[in-house]
């Protein structure tokens, strides 16, 4: 009774909830064992705690360590334990096989190729006779271009194309060559062209050469030894008898006329694509083959960096000289252009065999010393055409010259945003996988650009042909915005008329616009030669000059410019921008309107760009506040003045 008592008196005052479940309280006991008494205070053994049916609680025990060492030694117990233990491992083991397994035969990333010297540099083009006179005959020589190497250097050019040096009667300006291994005395002595080399090569800059390797000069040895049946001579060029008298097929020169002239010491006709001054060399012959081998080897030895190769598509022309060259689609006329010669006069299957045997010269160079020599092949034609000397990248020219530019570009009313996208897209669209673009705006062959499109656009058009990707080529004087000279009658030189894309660099506002110190120039200089010159754009605060200048040292300062992503941003008849990016590095946007008008263009159009960039190269002939250099422009807003060009730096913006 007293307990149950004690127990009611608890509950009475709020304590009675802390007593035990009858489950607690056999957990707590141990089960069914008996209960040890409490004892009172007095001594005396408390009475047992009974559940709710009136049995002890029974107290907690664990097992005791008999009892687990006995369920551990338990044979069923042991091989679990084995079995998970040897199938964790060879889980692990299994995962670390398949990992290894991913790594060594998993699809690899394309390791990121460095690009190599000719497809960072921009080449730049000296035609020798106009670029500088130092011996004051009129006419430019090799120690001329190696006394303005410090200019081309400090203008960021690190590799120069020199159109031919070669012993030439200069029937066609040197294009006629009399002796493949010789410099002509007009441009100085071998002991002159190896000193410019060496200064080249001083520089860390890189020589190319000029190779016409489809003709000589009718005044070469090999051709006089022909024509007297010498041999092995006497089939070195395309000889054959007459039909009827006449020549033995109807076939055109290029420059105009029939292409073949009677030889009355032989008493055959040769064939010349070119002048008749130029007669062609018969590349089925071997020896030839051989011939031009060493001409090759001869220069690489040297240490020239490689060849631009004049004419390649000329040749070969097909042994049946009964075939006849039909008229391309849409002409009524019968010249030279009129004619479809392909696989006729040009591009026969043999060009590309022979191409590859000198590639394969230039690779046995490049195995000794690990330096790439440079392969360009000079033809015009289809664009589809133009690719077969690609080859497979690798095995035939590193390009053949892009004149989509040139072709494309004839007059103001050309230039257009839509017609630079569609001339850029075409020859980019058209390259085979791997193989690298090119640019040009003028050679000497074409009317300058400044003259074609107006020197207005000359900067922006620098700007398109210095950031696209590819390797850029300049011809001399277009960092100046050059135009085309004025000659007269009395003073041309070439019956082809290419005398004005000819005339003397200008260097300077003295007399001869710096360009010879005695003698009259071989051609007149330009009239504008005062406002124009290297010296008068140097000391101005813009000009056409310090425009290349810093387009040059922005495309060298930057993967972007030569190794980036290219994307076209707002393209439509006023309008040509585009965008090069690089993972790490910063974007720019290169950005021109072809009008004549002030236009705002909104260039918005990719996720990667920010709302504005920054203003790092502009037209020299811009004057607003709003695209200084340094300036941000609201990329949805972009001002631009008549024929002006901006290049925008940015930091892209992921995707």
């Amino acid at each position: 009774m007293g307990v149950q008592e004690g127990a009611a008196s608890q509950s009475d005052d709020g304590r009675a909830g802390d007593s035990m479940a009858p489950n607690e309280a056999h957990a707590l006991t141990g089960g069914d064992k008996p209960a040890v008494p409490m004892a009172k205070a007095n001594g005396e053994p408390e009475p047992d705690v009974e559940t709710g049916n009136g049995r002890p609680e029974p107290e907690f025990c664990g097992l005791t360590k008999e009892e687990l060492m006995r369920y551990a030694n338990d044979p069923f117990w042991v091989r679990l334990r084995w079995a998970l233990f040897v199938f964790f491992w060879l889980v692990w083991l299994a995962m670390l096989v398949a990992a290894i397994l991913i790594v060594v035969l998993g699809p690899k990333c394309a390791p990121v190729k460095e690009l190599d010297w000719w497809q960072k540099d921009a080449l730049y083009q000296v035609y020798p006779l106009s670029f500088k006179d130092d011996n004051g005959d009129g006419y430019g020589d090799v120690a001329g271009i190696r006394s303005k190497l410090g200019y081309l250097t400090d203008l960021g050019v690190k590799s120069l194309w020199l159109s031919p040096v070669y012993k030439s009667p200069m029937k066609d300006f040197g294009y006629d060559i009399s002796d493949f291994r010789a410099i002509d005395p007009v441009f100085g002595t071998m002991e002159d062209f190896d000193g410019l080399l060496a200064d080249v090569k001083g520089k860390g800059m890189h020589l190319i050469m000029d190779l016409v390797p489809n003709h000589s000069s009718d005044e070469h040895e090999w051709f006089q030894r022909s024509v007297r049946r010498e041999a092995p001579y006497t089939d070195y060029y395309v000889w054959s008898d007459g039909v009827l008298g006449g020549p033995p097929n109807q076939w055109l020169s290029v420059f105009g006329g029939p292409a073949w002239t009677y030889n009355e010491q032989r008493g055959q006709f040769y064939y010349h694509q070119f002048l008749s001054h130029q007669p062609d060399l018969n590349f089925r012959n071997p020896a030839v083959q051989r011939e031009m081998e060493d001409v090759i080897r001869f220069w690489l030895e040297k240490g020239v960096d490689g060849f631009r190769l004049d004419a390649l598509k000329h040749l070969y022309e097909t042994p049946d000289l009964t075939r006849t060259e039909p008229r391309m689609p849409g002409k009524t006329g019968s010249t030279w252009e009129d004619l479809d010669h392909w696989g006729v006069t040009t591009d026969l299957p043999e060009t590309f065999d022979t191409l590859a045997s000198w590639r394969l010269i230039c690779d046995e160079f490049e195995e000794k010393d690990q330096h790439h020599r440079l392969l360009m092949a000079e033809v015009y034609g289809e664009t589809s055409n133009l690719m077969e000397y690609y080859g497979n990248g690798t095995n035939l020219a590193d390009f053949p010259f892009n004149f989509l530019l040139v072709e494309r570009l004839k007059t103001a009313a050309d230039l257009t945003g839509t017609g630079l996208q569609a001339a850029v897209s075409e020859w980019r669209d058209a390259q085979p996988n791997g193989t690298w673009s090119n640019w040009v705006l003028g050679n000497h062959d074409n009317s300058r650009v400044a003259s074609r499109v107006g020197e207005e656009a000359a900067d922006a058009l620098n700007m398109m042909l210095l950031l696209l990707p590819g390797t850029p080529v300049s011809y001399y004087g277009e960092e100046l915005a050059m135009t085309d000279g004025e000659v007269p009658p009395a003073r041309v030189r070439d019956p082809a008329g290419r005398d004005p894309q000819r005339t003397p660099m200008l260097w300077s506002g003295e007399e001869n616009a710096g360009f010879s110190s005695g003698g009259v120039p071989w051609l007149p200089v330009n009239a504008n030669f005062r406002e124009m010159n290297v010296e008068a754009q140097l000391a101005a605060d813009a000009s056409h000059l310090k425009v290349y200048r810093q387009l040059q040292r922005l495309r060298a300062s930057t993967d972007s410019l030569t190794a980036g992503n290219y994307t076209e941003l707002l393209v439509d008849e006023q309008i040509f921008s585009f965008m090069r990016t690089r993972s790490g590095s910063p974007g720019f946007v290169v950005v021109i309107n072809t009008s004549d008008q002030t236009v705002s263009a909104n260039l918005s159009v990719s996720k990667m760009l920010p709302a504005e960039g920054s203003v790092s190269v502009r037209s020299s002939q811009s004057v607003s506040e709003q695209t200084r250099p340094g300036t941000r422009v609201q990329f949805n807003a972009v001002p631009l003045g008549p024929k002006e060009g901006l290049v925008l730096s940015f930091v892209p913006k992921s995707e």
